[in-house]
């Protein structure tokens, strides 16, 4: 090891963004099985939710023999901004020189992972805050709420997506029923098909989730009659919720076109520039991102 006090610090170099690199991917990733991700080259990205186009606009050239043109209203604005994440990491000298090595990868390794965890609790943070009125979305209400209204310049009627239920099996299909009958911002069906159930990682919600969605028979019954629900849904697993009581329905078909994730700037890590290393050498780790969503109608959460 190069004992100046410029080299021993460049020579750790290769190792610890391998290191770090390896304590980042030993925690798999779920953002990509929810969110829409994607590169950015702007500091911010800004979305419209969904506006629909009227079936009858259909029925205007039999009546009046001019085709019409398609019109829609844009919806509410939602505006994500990308967020910076430095965060600096000290290595001894001494810990090269007395060749503990090993302590030089854990510090590495811990923070490559502490990254990936932040990212990953900033994401399942969509879900844990969904019902809170202090994390809103383009309409000004929370992702799950008893009051989205249906667009910013037409019917002042409010839509629902969140319900105080319990994961039942009858509940499920009542949550069902009423994603199904969600509207457009014109008043027609939305088209809703919600195939997926969301739970935290152990407790009764798992175990529920699974009897719900893969049991043959009917649940909760000795009847042999069939479970309508068996099919009709999947269910994800997600480590990073924090409610024994919180769970989502979800279209995941429009799940991927409302979440969506934004990274400005990958996640890396660096010698600091001009620093004296005679005792110590600082690296910087540093990513860039934002996430959000632009519509609410492809979740209801239920919370009992």
């Amino acid at each position: 090891m190069p004992q100046t006090s410029a080299q021993w610090a460049e020579a750790l170099a290769p190792g610890i963004r391998e290191w770090f690199s390896i304590g980042y991917q030993n925690r798999p990733s779920l953002i990509s099985q929810f969110f829409n991700v994607q590169t950015s080259e702007n500091a911010e990205e800004s979305f419209y939710s969904f506006g629909a186009v009227a079936p009858d606009a259909w029925d205007e050239y039999e009546r009046t023999g001019i085709v019409p043109k398609v019109g829609f209203d844009k919806g509410y604005k939602t505006t994500i901004t990308h967020k910076e994440y430095p965060l600096e990491m000290d290595i001894q000298r001494k810990l090269i020189d007395d060749n503990k090595y090993a302590n030089v990868v854990d510090l590495a390794t811990q923070m490559g992972s502490s990254a990936a965890l932040k990212r990953e609790k900033d994401a399942a943070s969509v879900f844990i805050n969904s019902a809170s009125s202090s994390f809103v979305g383009g309409d000004a209400v929370a992702l799950c709420s008893n009051s989205h209204p249906y667009s910013p310049t037409k019917s002042a009627t409010t839509q629902d997506n969140y319900d105080a239920l319990t994961l039942t099996a009858t509940n499920v299909e009542t949550i069902r029923q009423k994603m199904r009958a969600v509207k457009d911002d014109t008043g027609n069906l939305a088209g809703v098909n919600p195939d997926l159930l969301i739970v935290a990682d152990g407790g009764t919600l798992e175990n529920d989730a699974k009897i719900i969605t893969q049991t043959d028979g009917k649940v909760g019954s000795a009847d042999n009659d069939v479970n309508v629900q068996k099919g009709r849904f999947g269910y994800v697993v997600h480590p990073y919720l924090t409610s024994a009581t919180q769970w989502f329905m979800a279209d995941s078909r429009m799940m991927k076109q409302s979440l969506f994730w934004f990274d400005r700037s990958n996640l890396n890590i660096k010698l600091k520039d001009g620093q004296d290393t005679t005792l110590f050498s600082t690296w910087i780790g540093y990513m860039r991102y934002g996430f959000g969503w632009r519509d609410w109608r492809w979740i209801n959460q239920g919370n009992a």
